[in-house]
C-alpha cells in the first residue's frame, strides 16, 4: 500500500478519537442511572444524601463499564477479520488497519474487563469480539489479545495473566493465525501461547510457560517451562 507511513500516522490519531467515542457514549447510559438514583435522596447533602450518591455514582460507573463491553465487543465482531485458520497480508495493508482497530478496541476495555474476569459478563464479551467458547470455560485473564483468533473448548480454564497472542509480524507481512484449545485442558496463570499453537484434549500447559507459535501439545499432555516442553514421568521401581 502506496503512502502507508502516512496512513499509519493519520489512523494513530482516528484511533486517539475513536478512544473518545468508545469511552464516552456509554457514559450517556451511566449518567442517566445516577440521576435516577439519586432523584429518590432528600437532595439536602445529609450523611444519608452523600451515602445515596455515592452508592448511585459506583452503580453508574458499572453501568459504564458493562455499556463499555458491549460497544467494544459490538465493533470488533462489524470489523474482525473473517477466515479459516491462517492469513498473511503486508504490513500495509486494509488486513493490517482492520487488525489494528480491533486490538484498539479490545484494550479500551481492559480498565473495566479486569474487575469482572472470570464472569459470564467477560466470556459474552469476548464472544461479541469473535472469540469461540465453549461450555463451562473459565476466562481469568483480559490478554486474549485477539479474541477473535482464539478457540477455547469445553470447561477450558484460562489462568490469570495468560497471553494468547494470534497475531506476528515476519519479513514486512503479518501473520494472523488461529489459537485452538481442546476440551478440559488448562493454560495455566503467566503463560504465552503464540500464534497458530495449538493444545489438546485433557492438557496442562503449566504456569509461566511459553508455547511458541504453531507449537502442538498432543492430547493428555503436560508442558512446562520456557520454551515449554513434555513433562515426562519416570515410573520407579518399586511401582512397576
Amino acid at each position: 500500500m502506496r503512502g502507508f507511513p502516512q496512513i499509519q500516522a493519520f489512523m494513530s490519531v482516528v484511533l486517539i478519537l475513536m478512544m473518545g467515542v468508545v469511552w464516552g457514549l456509554p457514559v450517556a447510559p451511566a449518567l442517566y442511572v445516577f440521576d435516577w438514583l439519586t432523584s429518590f435522596g432528600p437532595g439536602d447533602k445529609s450523611w444519608m444524601d452523600l451515602c445515596l450518591i455515592g452508592f448511585s455514582a459506583s452503580i453508574a460507573l458499572l453501568t459504564w463499564g458493562m455499556f463499555l463491553l458491549l460497544l467494544s465487543g459490538s465493533l470488533q465482531s462489524l470489523i474482525r477479520l473473517r477466515f479459516k485458520d491462517r492469513i498473511v497480508a503486508p504490513l500495509g495493508s486494509m488486513t493490517t488497519i482492520r487488525w489494528a482497530i480491533c486490538g484498539q478496541l479490545h484494550r479500551s476495555t481492559q480498565p473495566f474487563l479486569t474487575h469482572v474476569v472470570p464472569s459470564f459478563f467477560a466470556n459474552a464479551y469476548y464472544r461479541l469480539a469473535g472469540c469461540k467458547i465453549g461450555k463451562n470455560v473459565n476466562i481469568n485473564s483480559v490478554k486474549i489479545n485477539d479474541p477473535s483468533l482464539v478457540e477455547l473448548g469445553d470447561n477450558v480454564v484460562v489462568g490469570g495473566g495468560a497471553t494468547l497472542n494470534g497475531h506476528l509480524v515476519e519479513k514486512g507481512n503479518i501473520i494472523l493465525e488461529k489459537i485452538v484449545v481442546g476440551k478440559n485442558s488448562t493454560v495455566g496463570g503467566a503463560t504465552m501461547v503464540g500464534p497458530g499453537a495449538r493444545i489438546g484434549e485433557n492438557c496442562v500447559l503449566g504456569n509461566r510457560a511459553v508455547l511458541p507459535k504453531r507449537k502442538v501439545i498432543p492430547d493428555g499432555e503436560i508442558w512446562v517451562g520456557i520454551p515449554a516442553r513434555k513433562i515426562v514421568y519416570r515410573q520407579s521401581e518399586s511401582s512397576k
